[in-house]
């Protein structure tokens, strides 16, 4: 990640928080200005450059999000467009989907259209092209066709394989922004769960900072705190709750994890007990111990959200590891770390 120059907030002095949280808005508002300048380049010259019409251009990540931390400001610009189609990407339903061909003519439009010493690419996967943009944000850049309808999308799904399913996550990305974007509806609280969001991946950023497995990931992060917040206002008789109760909330959701079962009723689907209403049942991945993605609920955030890997013994050993750390999350502090007790 590119590190943005700030003061630690490791100190209580009021006024050591009071510039490093103005220093904090200054590079957030610089890198929401690189975000537009990004995104208006590609609505204006992608079609002309690679033959490719952008419908949407759908910003993601923490920054797309609105949940990012000074120092690590990561964007995924998801083009939507209706050059591709589901079927088009994987003819064959024994096949893989195909996004490689269409993320090969990005990396050679970005090459073409931007200034090299403002973009340095760093590498190109099956799914995106990742880049750090003016040497300030880092960008995936990924490509979708338009999927207007979640259910028949989720009925397309059904019938594929674990890793297939995944390879579609990023048709989804419009959708988990809004969600992230809507949820809770008063406008105070989506702004008050958004900080708590920002001092939780704070918290997170400097647990994880010396060590060598991957930490917990940003998604997986948001809805843990989402979840928390709403069982916070509930107990508070549907006030809204201070950060004392939703610190609380999120440590015992996560001590009490092996008995997760977090979803949420979207605009995009209604659960049931076996899936999705009477046509989708939902594989086995997905039912069990689960925090279900608002936007898909074939991914299984509870899993994805710490673990590269299907394999159960690894999920249950990255969330050893967070269980063993969460007594140090404290929402109440401006970097989510509790303070030491004062010696007497």
């Amino acid at each position: 990640k590119v590190q943005s120059k700030h003061f630690n907030t490791f100190f209580n002095g009021p006024n050591i928080i009071r510039v490093s949280e103005q220093m904090e808005e200054t590079t957030q508002k610089r890198a929401r200005e690189l975000t537009e300048e990004l995104v208006e380049h590609i609505k204006h010259t992608l079609e002309e450059k690679t033959g490719i019409t952008p419908k949407e251009v759908i910003k993601g990540g923490s920054l797309g999000q609105g949940t990012a931390v000074d120092g690590e400001f990561d964007l995924d610009l998801v083009i939507i467009t209706t050059d591709i189609t589901l079927d088009s990407l994987m003819p064959d339903r024994d096949s893989e989907p195909d996004f490689y061909r269409w993320v090969k003519k990005l990396k050679k439009y970005i090459k073409d259209t931007l200034d090299p010493l403002h973009c340095k690419i760093i590498r190109v996967t099956r799914h995106a092209v990742q880049f750090i943009y003016k040497d300030e944000i880092n960008v995936d850049l990924l490509i979708s066709p338009s999927v207007p309808d979640p259910f028949k999308f989720y009925q397309y799904l059904e019938h594929l394989t674990y890793k297939q399913q995944k390879s579609f996550t990023v048709c989804t990305s419009k959708w988990q922004v809004e969600f992230i974007s809507d949820k809770p509806p008063e406008i105070s609280h989506v702004q008050q769960v958004k900080e708590f969001i920002r001092k939780a991946k704070k918290w997170r950023n400097k647990e994880w900072q010396d060590s060598n497995v991957m930490p917990p990931k940003s998604y997986l992060i948001s809805l843990l705190v989402l979840k928390a917040f709403e069982e916070a206002r509930n107990l508070n008789h549907g006030y809204t709750p201070h950060a004392t109760s939703v610190t609380r909330q999120l440590q015992e959701l996560v001590r009490g994890h092996h008995k997760l079962n977090v979803h949420w009723d979207s605009s995009n689907y209604i659960m049931t007990t076996s899936g999705l209403g009477p046509t989708v049942t939902l594989p086995p991945s997905c039912q069990g111990t689960r925090i279900l993605d608002p936007a898909n609920p074939f991914n299984n955030v509870y899993r994805s959200g710490v673990s590269n890997s299907s394999d159960t013994k690894d999920v249950e050993t990255e969330w050893d590891l967070i269980v063993r750390r969460i007594d140090s999350l404290d929402l109440t502090e401006p970097d989510g770390i509790r303070r030491p007790l004062p010696r007497v």
